[in-house]
């Protein structure tokens, strides 16, 4: 039992508390473990290697989150082995030391945001993730190449390089869109110059550590998602991205923790052969295999020509995340894809002619957007992601949380909402309601 690696866990815990499940789950795929997420009250899915049960409250108390990570690989060691419990430690290290969970998080959702600070929160993280790199590479050093857990520190060297290459690539992008470093050619040089001095991996590079993993366990399936993964940020491998994704699933099984990699897979078909077709059969695979996969479900919804069938993919989609909405754990992805569920809900109903069903799912998409739960300084999800420092923007100042806070809330369009609204109450004749939101237009 000692002997056995743990490639895949079950994390379950109070839908109120986030915060210890998003870095232990964010530190599990550092090194190569799928991380399942499970809520109390509502468990599902497959059996995993281990499932670890945050006991509620344990956000509280005067004991550090870094410490409280570290009781949970003494927890392990019975299943894991001491020597992997060890390993894991040391990676947790240069994991904590450089505040990767925090460099890793909604990369891709804040890619456009066009916020020049979020850029260079970005240029942070890859300086992060090299100097976590370097310490790994350091500590493989002093390691036999046939050591137990080594599977686990090369799948973080393999996890650094990856977000190395997408990073770069986000920032380089930003700079061609002219969304990042307009203000002058000479500010975009000196971007551009930072961003040289940063070494963007070949896949021969990141290839040779899951090779490593391969040949100490050719079953080892989160090797084939890392690379995947790697091949995917730049798109001049799809096919092979594609390939290695499907790799993974096969040696999983008929397994609810297939479902993000369908997911990815379908994505990657609708973005590269969209007249193809063949992204729905992956999208309703990841959403059959797992209810929760709400990224699935809104792809699904987003396609289905059938109003009814629609409409169900639609509070499909409102029922997994609606629970969270009040609550100051809630995350900045799942609220916007609640906050799509109920803008296309309003849509739909227009087509019907339901305008006060229109007024009231686009009002309670506004209720979303105006949501402030998670920005409570103490327990609130923004503070604690993204920082309470005091950032200097022309002649204001603003905490670090407001800037991305800002950031996502202008991503949701709200103008399109109150458009939505006004055209609803003008053609249902809902006066007062017209009034109030025609103010808003103006």
């Amino acid at each position: 039992m000692k002997s056995k690696y743990v490639k895949c866990i079950k994390i379950v815990h109070d839908p109120a508390e986030v915060r210890i499940f998003r870095t232990l789950s964010a530190f599990f795929r550092f090194i190569g473990i799928f991380a399942c997420e499970n809520l109390d009250d509502d468990e599902y899915g497959d059996e995993v290697d281990w499932v670890y049960r945050v006991r509620r409250g344990s956000e509280d108390g005067n004991i550090s989150l870094g410490e409280k990570i570290r009781d949970v690989f003494q927890e392990m060691e019975e299943l894991i082995g001491e020597e992997n419990a060890e390993v894991m430690n040391l990676i947790w290290g240069e994991f904590e030391r450089y505040d990767l969970m925090r460099g890793s998080y909604a990369i891709d959702y804040f890619s456009n945001s066009g916020e020049e600070y979020i850029y260079e929160q970005m240029e942070k993280a890859i300086g992060d993730f090299e100097g976590a790199l370097r310490g790994l590479e350091a500590l493989e050093k002093k390691r036999e190449r046939a050591a137990v857990g080594n599977v686990y520190l090369w799948a973080a060297k393999s996890n650094c390089r990856r977000r190395i290459n997408e990073l770069c690539i986000i920032i380089w992008n930003a700079i061609d869109m002219k969304i990042y470093g307009t203000k002058s050619k000479k500010e975009t040089d000196i971007i551009r110059e930072r961003l040289r001095q940063h070494h963007y991996f070949s896949l021969d590079e990141v290839d040779e550590d899951i090779l490593n993993i391969l040949a100490v366990d050719s079953e080892f399936y989160s090797a084939y998602a890392i690379r995947g993964f790697i091949k995917e940020i730049n798109g001049e491998d799809i096919e092979g991205t594609i390939d290695d994704f499907e790799t993974a699933i096969e040696i999983i099984g008929k397994k609810s923790y297939t479902s993000y990699l369908q997911f990815r897979i379908g994505r990657n078909y609708e973005k590269m052969w969209s007249d193809s077709g063949r992204e729905m059969g992956y999208y309703t695979k990841a959403a059959e295999v797992d209810r929760h996969n709400f990224r699935a479900i809104y792809k699904i919804a987003s396609k289905e020509s059938n109003i009814n069938k629609a409409i169900n993919w639609w509070k499909s989609l409102r029922d997994v995340l609606d629970m969270k909405m009040e609550l100051p754990s809630l995350q900045t992805v799942e609220c916007a894809y609640l906050y799509k569920a109920y803008r296309e809900l309003g849509k739909i109903y227009k087509q019907q002619g339901d305008f006060e069903m229109v007024i009231d799912s686009l009002q309670k998409a506004e209720k979303i957007y105006d949501n402030k739960a998670n920005e409570d300084e103490e327990k609130g999800f923004y503070p604690w992601m993204f920082g309470k420092d005091t950032v200097k923007k022309g002649n204001t100042e603003k905490k670090s949380w407001e800037i991305y806070k800002e950031a996502a809330r202008k991503k949701l369009e709200i103008e399109k909402v109150y458009e939505g609204i006004v055209d609803a109450s003008a053609r249902g004749n809902f006066v007062e309601i017209y009034k109030e939101y025609s103010a808003y237009l103006d």
